[in-house]
């Protein structure tokens, strides 16, 4: 497999780690994010055609879609988070 997928990929901090994995290693990234408040696909506009990078928009407690998801990667980095919580 050799892919990760990453949890609120499209905030400020998972979008830099997006990139870093992108830019220094061969693994692919699935980004998983519901682009609530601070989530903006602005953010990773320049990874959207690249092969190794797919965007899923959802949240992380829809079960099915995250079972779905782990079955196509070999770890999962967190991010997802409500700041405001």
């Amino acid at each position: 497999m050799n892919a990760i997928l990453v949890t609120g990929g499209a905030g400020f901090i998972g979008s830099n780690f997006i990139r870093l994995i992108i830019s220094e290693t061969d693994l692919s990234v699935i980004n998983l994010d519901a682009l609530t408040y601070a989530g903006n696909l602005e953010n990773l506009k320049d990874l959207e055609s690249n092969p190794r990078y797919r965007f899923v928009q959802g949240r992380i407690e829809d079960s099915a879609l995250v079972e779905g998801l782990m079955k196509e990667v070999d770890a999962c980095v967190h991010f997802a988070a409500e700041s405001h919580v």
